[in-house]
């Protein structure tokens, strides 16, 4: 890890469960709670998610990437569609997931919000068509 990208991320002082907040729920997440209770960073004031939809790690999205690399290609034989995801591309949409923090901390981000980060960045670097990505990530879900 590079010495930038050190300080950019928080190591996460949680507060104790007495100390917790009273927070509003997600949308996707209303139904099953009105309201909750939640610790946060005592560093830098992030609340702590604590719902089922956890937050993956870079390693899922690195192989998310290959595998809609390789549907890709398979797309493009056929004639479906022309466009095709590139190391270069990769490498770019995996340079920019990493730099950004709110994907790349667990403590806070749920995948719901990690997936749609990842969907946007992949689609300016690669103008797939959502029959290409959608279906990969549904096998890779589980």
């Amino acid at each position: 890890m590079d010495d930038d990208q050190e300080t950019l991320l928080c190591k996460h002082l949680e507060t104790h469960r007495d100390q917790s907040i009273w927070v509003k729920p997600d949308i996707r997440e209303r139904m099953h709670s009105p309201a909750q209770r939640r610790s946060y960073c005592r560093k830098c004031g992030k609340i702590r998610y604590i719902g089922s939809a956890r937050a993956k790690k870079m390693g899922f999205y690195v192989n998310l990437l290959k595998e809609i690399q390789r549907r890709s290609e398979v797309l493009n034989r056929r004639g479906i569609t022309r466009h095709r995801l590139t190391q270069v591309q990769i490498r770019l949409i995996l340079k920019e997931l990493r730099e950004d923090e709110f994907f790349s901390d667990p403590f806070c981000t749920h995948s719901y919000s990690q997936w749609d980060r990842f969907r946007a960045t992949l689609r300016k670097y690669c103008p797939l068509p959502d029959e290409a990505i959608e279906p990969v990530y549904r096998d890779f879900k589980g």
